[in-house]
């Protein structure tokens, strides 16, 4: 199993769905967020920085027609990667950002993979689904 966390959040392109990595460092921007959610969520970031691996490819580039981008999933393996994004879920919907958890068995193409998660370009019919 995989899981994918979204937020509602809109960021400063006028998008919505943005990661919840993006949406971590807006609200630890924002000059309502209190000081020790600021180091908190820096200090998440920090251990994320630190433990996890960032995908070295994003698209099927050897492909006619790539795919945008491909959208990172947690393995359900990673526990202690997915407890600390609850920690940031928390932390967001504190400030009203709305963190989604999306699962699935299957997502999509898979292009990138490690301990804890896979990189995967998303089956056409799935795409507004998970996006």
């Amino acid at each position: 199993m995989y899981l994918r966390f979204t937020t509602q959040f809109i960021n400063e392109f006028g998008e919505p769905h943005t990661g919840i990595f993006s949406a971590l460092r807006f609200v630890r921007e924002w000059s309502i967020t209190q000081d020790d959610d600021v180091a908190k969520l820096k200090d998440l970031r920090d251990w994320f920085n630190t433990n996890l691996e960032a995908p070295d490819k994003f698209s099927n580039a050897r492909n006619k027609n790539p795919a945008s981008i491909s959208l990172s999933w947690f393995k359900d393996s990673a526990k202690d990667h997915i407890k600390k994004i609850y920690e940031i879920r928390e932390i967001l919907e504190k400030y009203g950002v709305i963190v989604e958890v999306v699962s699935t068995k299957n997502p999509g193409y898979i292009i990138y993979d490690d301990d804890y998660q896979v990189s995967a370009i998303p089956f056409k019919a799935e795409r507004k689904k998970v996006i």
